[in-house]
């Protein structure tokens, strides 16, 4: 599971890392919420944000996340004790709160809450199922394996299935600039799955059917 922390204070952002990669997650961890915001399509499972931070509020890094990824959990951790910031936290989108000072080990059992309700395994139509983790489709039980990019795109659009996700976000995820690729991409994908399931919103990006 592939998580992004976004803390400023360096010890804790250190010691959450740290423990959290010894229990095997991939933890990609921010001091400064700047540059989080540059590296938000690098496909993450879940968000774990100090709403306290110099430069940009976690609040308004919620509310980037949320443009990119309607449907991952982000877990907001603070000193906080103002229901007003609280409370604007749940409506812009977070799933769950911890207040500091906490137990990291509190903090592992609410991502695990989380886990349990993840499959890596999505149904992209009828008889069509997709892993993320093994990187295959299956249709009627025929394998169908994807490449790292193929993988990339379809994690994309399976964590943000009911929005259109971008092209500049599938970009950015995949190959880190702005490319000409992405079209290529999706027509070798089309080829490769048996129903028509990738739809182009022109001018926007792409959505599954």
């Amino acid at each position: 599971m592939r998580l992004m922390l976004i803390e400023d204070e360096y010890l804790l952002n250190k010691a959450i890392k740290t423990y959290l990669n010894s229990k095997n997650f991939e933890v990609e961890s921010y001091l400064d919420g700047l540059e989080a915001i540059d590296n938000l399509c690098n496909c993450f499972d879940l968000f774990i944000i100090d709403i306290d931070l110099p430069k940009i509020t976690g609040i308004e890094i919620l509310e980037h996340i949320r443009e990119i990824y309607p449907n991952i959990p982000v877990i907001i951790i603070s000193a906080t004790i103002d229901m007003n910031m609280i409370t604007k936290a749940y409506t812009k989108g977070c799933n769950d709160y911890l207040k500091k000072p906490f137990d990291i080990k509190e903090l592992e059992l609410k991502i695990l809450a989380f886990t349990r309700n993840v499959s890596s395994e999505f149904e992209l139509a009828q008889n069509l199922l997709y892993d993320k983790n093994t990187q295959i489709i299956k249709y009627n039980d025929e394998i169908i394996s994807l490449t790292t990019h193929e993988n990339k795109f379809l994690s994309l659009l399976t964590d943000n299935h009911k929005s259109t996700v971008k092209h500049e976000y599938i970009e950015s995820a995949i190959w880190g600039i702005q490319t000409p690729h992405l079209r290529q991409l999706v027509n070798r994908l089309r080829n490769k799955i048996p129903l028509d399931i990738i739809q182009n919103r022109i001018g926007e990006g792409y959505i599954l059917a």
